[in-house]
């Protein structure tokens, strides 16, 4: 992988990197702020409807944080090996060959190409 493409996969890394913390900053704030608002839609102390609402509200945001730490984690990951070892960065992990410049381009934190993906997903034995 030439240093250009190198620098443009690095900063893009970057990017994204920086788009999710600030996704996580603002999910992590919302699910504090939920915890402590006290935002009853009646005057009954306990309104089931209100806890329901609530505990939905709290899970999804959780879900929601899970995603993006798992995608962060990722992003991390990815940059770890484009630091770790820049001339095999782009290489599929299950095959050994090069990943298409275009999926590099819209997910550069994959591991695999697009068929190793495909089987990973699917649970298949690599193809050699």
């Amino acid at each position: 992988m030439r240093q250009k493409a190198r620098a443009q996969i690095e900063q893009r890394l970057q990017a994204e990197r920086e788009r999710l913390m600030e996704n996580v900053r603002q999910l992590d704030d919302a699910a504090r702020d939920a915890v402590t608002e006290d935002g009853d839609l009646t005057t009954y102390p306990l309104h089931l409807a209100d806890e329901g609402t609530d505990a939905m509200e709290r899970e999804k945001e959780l879900l929601l944080l899970s995603a993006e730490g798992r995608q962060l984690y990722e992003i991390d990951e990815a940059l770890r090996r484009l630091f770790r070892d820049p001339d095999g960065f782009g290489t599929c992990e299950r095959c050994g060959r090069e990943i298409e410049k275009e999926r590099l381009e819209l997910v550069p934190w994959t591991r695999f190409c697009i068929e190793c993906q495909n089987a990973v997903e699917n649970e298949l034995p690599p193809s050699t």
